[in-house]
């Protein structure tokens, strides 16, 4: 009998160490954050980390609506802009996995209106596409698409009598990459393919299942009342803009449409962090999980940003790291000289200057918000980063 005891409490005391082995522990010093807050001058931010097990802790600094006397907080609802992104490639991959649409596949047919789009030569000459558009090329922005405030080409085309939908490509699929529109075209794939808007799909088929109930192309009016200010920083400062109206949409972009919440955010990330499961359902597989963390580009292709002046991004800023990949969804940490994330950990950014990173390796997912213009300001990206830092010194 003492012995059937004493194994009995071996055996707790192992399966107990092995949990607690498993289980990312986090422990913030949140006093370099308040500090750091304090002196910078943000209006107001939130961030937050969630390990793989579900524990998550936020830190907030301001007001919801600049110059009140709430605090912000992760049920405040953001304008996510480029953190979209993420959510449509899940969609899209969806879609592959039900056989509905290859990575591969070319979509000439099924979108003439995108793949007639010529290209816009370095010598600003118009010519046909030879080369055929595929939804990898879309998701891994190799596609030719770009922004006109991320390419002086467009940015100095003349759009009078322009008949296409889109600004011109700039070069043949597959050849480069660049970052742009072409989340918004898989936008329009999901909808031709699935028979549905793209605010009904995801509501069916991700934001509804991981209930993020704040995560929407068109707010609900019973929840408008927690979207942030925001607004555009100055030399002096900030230029506020308290509550814009959430204007109702009718189409919806899959590149930077969505309003969210840090947590639903947080939700999402840690879904993917487990493998597409969540409260018992999957909204991926895990084989579409893994595309999501392995690099996508070809030919030693890397990601980079070429800011014009004057635009809608700092261009003194430090985003993101130009010998980082990309994989079916967002960037791939691929530095050598990266200190803090893991390499193969994922990021991205939306262009109000939120960010997110999440490390499956370490188990851990982190989301900051802040919601004003120019994007990769300075300040801001270095808060996210020593939060980041703080996260990752924590791990025990």
């Amino acid at each position: 009998m003492k012995q059937l005891l004493f194994a009995l409490i071996i055996i707790s005391i192992v399966t107990g160490c092995k949990t607690e082995k498993q289980e990312s522990k986090v422990v913030i010093n949140e006093l370099p954050l308040k500090t750091y807050f304090q002196n910078s001058h943000l209006p107001a931010v939130i961030m937050g980390y969630s390990t793989r097990e579900g524990k998550m802790d936020w830190y907030a600094f301001g007001p919801s609506v600049w110059g009140g006397k709430d605090t912000i907080n992760e049920n405040n609802i953001f304008r996510i802009f480029s953190m979209t992104k993420a959510i449509g490639s899940v969609a899209a991959l969806q879609l592959v996995e039900k056989g509905l649409i290859g990575l591969d596949d070319p979509l000439d047919k099924l979108m003439p209106e995108m793949t007639s789009i010529p290209i816009l030569t370095a010598e600003g000459q118009l010519v046909k596409a030879n080369k055929t558009i595929t939804l990898r090329n879309l998701l891994t922005h190799t596609a030719g698409f770009g922004y006109d405030f991320l390419d002086n080409r467009l940015q100095k085309f003349d759009k009078t009598g322009w008949e296409y939908d889109d600004l011109p490509r700039l070069f043949e699929a597959g050849e480069k990459w660049q970052y742009g529109t072409n989340l918004d075209w898989v936008g329009k794939v999901i909808e031709k393919v699935s028979g549905e808007n793209l605010e009904t799909y995801l509501r069916k088929n991700i934001t509804g299942p991981l209930k993020m109930n704040s995560t929407w192309f068109n707010v609900p009016e019973n929840l408008k009342n927690k979207i942030v200010s925001w607004g555009v920083k100055d030399s002096i400062g900030f230029n506020e803009y308290p509550r814009l109206p959430a204007e109702k949409v009718t189409e919806f972009s899959a590149g930077g449409g969505l309003f969210s919440s840090p947590k639903d955010y947080m939700t999402f990330l840690k879904c993917i962090m487990n493998n597409g499961k969540y409260d018992g359902g999957e909204i991926l597989k895990i084989e579409s999980i893994e595309s999501m963390f392995n690099n996508q580009l070809q030919n030693g292709l890397m990601i980079s940003f070429n800011a014009t002046e004057g635009g809608m991004v700092d261009t003194s800023g430090e985003f993101p790291d130009n010998s980082d990949v990309h994989s079916l969804s967002w960037a791939i940490e691929n530095s050598k000289d990266e200190t803090v994330r893991t390499k193969g950990s994922a990021y991205w950014a939306g262009i109000a200057n939120s960010y997110y990173t999440l490390d499956k390796d370490k188990g851990i997912a982190i989301v900051y918000f802040t919601q004003f213009l120019p994007f990769n300001d300075k300040v801001s990206y270095d808060f996210y980063r020593l939060f980041e830092k703080e996260v990752y010194n924590s791990l025990n």
